[in-house]
């Protein structure tokens, strides 16, 4: 255990996916905590902060306390789990913060040994854990095996179910930009390189995905292996003033992942308002509400992101008069604080490649970056990312980040020498009366960096010095409103 001076945003967390805050005044484990240990150790990690309340205040745990809650989840941790676990264990002013590693795909599930897998393996949804279902437990054990890319369909030849013409294709794609890398091998043998099918001539996942047949994807693997575009009339799914008018338009794509791309990201574009700008030699230029660049980066990201071991939903593109919503089954591989600037992660590296190969994607980590940039440039509010479930959803919104009212409503603050963003955190306080939260701060600003939330905690801090906002609620409820005095 290592004794050290822990950050002062302990006491502005609150409970999340990954992180959690347990009593333990007593200095006992709690009866079940081997469920976090599992859900973090199942996810991508997350810290269990002793001496903190679920409200978020501190109790000052004694050393007695500490020592024993120390001992006793290293003993769990090493003994209890189907695997090992090494927790990192930090101590501060009466707060012992374990961190729970995520376990390499191809030890989980980690579950608790005296429950078995059926019953003792556990995930982290929100800021809650749940006991994992038959499905969620079948995923874990398909990306142990490498992923869901390479499972095959052994009753099934590859001649029956692949497009040659689209192998061929292919084949021709990757001679030119790659100086006749399969000139010398047939088809087949070229499939059986890139994993397409097995040794025995059989379909992998993979396969279907790339050079299926028409909707043989669908038809072999699953319905949901397909994109569902749903266009709603306002800011809602509901109609509240005529509730038998659910959505404007409804469209399924089906066909191997190209083809879906490509289906999708047209009907999304037909979708989409259009601006007009009159540029310096008279002529009028048309261009998307919703920089194209940023709907293709969304959109390639699911498709090459999306988790093909399980088969409960589609990718779901919903299509709102102010944003687009695009859902994918599969939680992000990476932090979502870290999506921005972490190494890329995949699931899926086969077809990573084929999409890359295809100019889909380009498989540098600078797809979440090109989307913030992008809407920043173009005026609009920053895009959000999170894991919803056990999927993951990104928002794009097509209205303006600033209005002209706003603009001159913000010349009231020329004074007090605010930055840019301070002055967005303003608008969105002037329009929203629930006020702003540290984490809304950091989304509207594209804050994603390591202790961004100390940035915006200082920045939101500096606003209520200067009057201009005050602060409502304590610890995770805490907002940020705006002063009566400069509502108007």
């Amino acid at each position: 255990m290592q004794q050290t001076s822990l950050p002062i945003f302990i006491e502005e967390e609150a409970e999340t996916n990954s992180v959690e805050f347990k009593t333990s005044a007593d200095g006992k484990l709690p009866k079940d905590i081997w469920h976090t240990v599992s859900a973090f150790a199942n996810s991508s990690g997350g810290k269990i902060i002793f001496g903190i309340t679920p409200e978020g205040t501190r109790v000052n745990l004694s050393k007695t306390s500490v020592d024993s809650l120390q001992q006793d989840i290293v003993s769990l941790c090493s003994q209890g789990f189907s695997s090992t676990i090494t927790p990192d264990i930090q101590y501060s002013e009466g707060v012992l913060v374990v961190f729970i590693p995520p376990s390499p795909a191809q030890l989980r599930p980690v579950y608790m040994k005296s429950k078995g897998a059926g019953s003792g393996t556990y995930v982290r949804e929100g800021s809650s854990n749940r006991i994992a279902n038959d499905e969620m437990i079948r995923r874990f054990s398909v990306a142990a095996r490498g992923g869901a890319e390479t499972l095959d369909f052994e009753e099934i030849s590859f001649a029956d179910c692949l497009a040659m013409e689209l192998v061929n294709e292919y084949i021709d794609l990757i001679n030119q930009k790659k100086t006749n890398m399969y000139q010398n091998f047939t088809a087949e043998e070229v499939l059986i390189k890139l994993r397409a099918i097995t040794k025995t001539l059989h379909p992998t996942l993979f396969g279907l995905l790339a050079f299926g047949k028409a909707a043989t994807p669908q038809e072999i693997i699953s319905p949901t292996v397909s994109i569902t575009t749903t266009q709603y009339p306002g800011l809602t799914k509901v109609n509240e003033e005529d509730f038998s008018e659910t959505y404007v338009d409804n469209r399924e794509f089906y066909g191997n992942a190209k083809r879906q791309f490509e289906d999708a990201f047209t009907f999304m574009k037909s979708k989409l308002p259009v601006r007009g700008t009159i540029d310096s030699n008279g002529k009028r230029r048309d261009y998307f509400v919703i920089p194209e660049v940023a709907l293709r980066e969304a959109l390639a990201n699911a498709l090459a992101h999306r988790d093909y071991s399980t088969y409960s939903s589609s990718i779901q593109i919903d299509i709102f008069s102010d944003r687009i919503e695009i859902i994918n089954p599969g939680v992000s591989l990476v932090p979502i604080e870290q999506l921005d600037h972490a190494p890329s992660a995949t699931r899926n590296p086969l077809l990573m490649n084929y999409l890359k190969d295809y100019g889909i994607t380009d498989q540098k980590a600078r797809g979440i970056r090109t989307i913030k940039v992008s809407l920043k440039a173009a005026g609009l509010l920053a895009p959000t990312f999170e894991n919803v479930g056990q999927s993951f959803k990104a928002t794009l919104f097509a209205s303006a980040f600033i209005s002209p009212e706003d603009k001159a409503w913000l010349q009231k603050f020329t004074s007090f020498e605010l930055n840019e963003r301070q002055l967005n955190a303003l608008t969105h306080a002037k329009n929203n009366p629930e006020g702003i939260n540290n984490g809304e701060y950091r989304d509207y600003n594209s804050m994603n960096n390591v202790r961004d939330d100390k940035k915006a905690n200082k920045e939101l801090r500096q606003l209520v010095e200067k009057g201009i906002l005050i602060i409502s609620g304590e610890n995770k409820a805490r907002r940020y409103v705006l002063h009566s005095d400069y509502a108007q």
